[in-house]
């Protein structure tokens, strides 16, 4: 397991730019339309950060795996508050949202398989 991202809930996309680079140090890497939204990717030193738009301020943490369903079994037996009943499918690769006991927003990110020649 490893983070594979770090995701910043922001009220202002473009200012955010602004602090997490300006102020924080980060790197711009690039913005992206996603669902009709501006999503910022950063660099901070090799860890990805990536700036989404909400009406309410807050980080997730994205951790990476190799196969979230056998995470989904694994959270479920232990308990864990679920945010969908399976990994979604989203830009080719498996996205598992779940919380910790606190109310935490966490995920699992599969990434693609690569394909087969």
């Amino acid at each position: 397991m490893h983070i594979h991202e770090v995701i910043v809930q922001v009220g202002d996309v473009e200012a955010a730019i602004a602090f997490y680079t300006d102020v924080v140090g980060f790197t711009y890497v690039r913005t992206v339309e996603h669902e009709g939204a501006k999503v910022v990717e950063l660099d901070a030193d090799g860890q990805r950060v990536t700036l989404v738009p909400s009406r309410a301020p807050g980080v997730r943490l994205a951790l990476g795996t190799r196969d979230a369903r056998a995470e989904q079994r694994r959270l479920r037996r232990a308990g864990v508050t679920m945010h969908a009943k399976s990994p979604v499918e989203v830009a080719g690769g498996a996205w598992l949202s779940f919380e910790d006991p606190w109310g935490n927003r966490l995920g699992y990110w599969q990434p693609p398989t690569p394909a087969s020649s």
